[in-house]
């Protein structure tokens, strides 16, 4: 079984550790979900190069190869979930959605649309709505986008560590299943992100 060090780091034979402060914005007072990310980069250095360059990043990464390797702790606040996020209610039932501030937002024009969308479901607490970067941690899978719908396979080396990582998640931080989100079901993102991603 794993455990996680004062610091917030997962101590487990099969995660290592390359911590990358400057991804890191401030304290992560409680984590209610976990938002599943491709990379759109061909390796895990390449990700390592590009958070070596920048400011987002997420706390997890699992390399084409399997292996898991943490860069942030889970005390500290990464930006990976986007500015602005979807509407889970208008997301999960459609024109089922009842909520009328949602229903009034939906009258404007795009940009205008999702930035008052952002703005009511911020009102809300989870899990009435998506998980925002306050309340989340990030796993990023390494894989290329292709095109405009989809990103490159995962390798079962990847789900199956995937698997293997929520397993421990689900256990130290109380959540399972229903509180892990592929990045497009929650903000405006490529659709083809994650979307081969399985877990139980």
């Amino acid at each position: 079984m794993s455990s996680f060090d004062a610091a917030g780091m997962l101590v487990s034979p099969k995660v290592q550790h390359q911590r990358y402060s400057h991804i890191e914005h401030g304290a992560l007072q409680r984590i209610r979900a976990i938002v599943v990310h491709q990379t759109d980069s061909g390796s895990a250095q390449a990700t390592f190069n590009a958070y070596a360059a920048g400011g987002n990043g997420a706390h997890f990464l699992i390399a084409k190869d399997g292996r898991i390797i943490q860069t942030a702790s889970i005390k500290m606040r990464c930006y990976h979930v986007g500015r602005l996020i979807k509407s889970r209610c208008l997301e999960l039932k459609g024109a089922a959605c009842k909520d009328a501030a949602i229903a009034k937002a939906t009258a404007l024009g795009w940009a205008a649309r999702i930035k008052a969308i952002d703005q009511i479901e911020r009102q809300k607490a989870y899990p009435d709505r998506f998980p925002v970067n306050s309340d989340s941690i990030g796993i990023e899978l390494v894989g290329r986008h292709l095109d405009s719908a989809s990103y490159e396979p995962l390798t079962p080396a990847q789900l199956n560590s995937l698997q293997w990582l929520l397993d421990q998640l689900y256990a130290h931080l109380s959540r399972d299943s229903g509180d892990v989100f592929k990045h497009p079901q929650v903000s405006y993102k490529n659709p083809g992100e994650a979307a081969r991603a399985q877990w139980q």
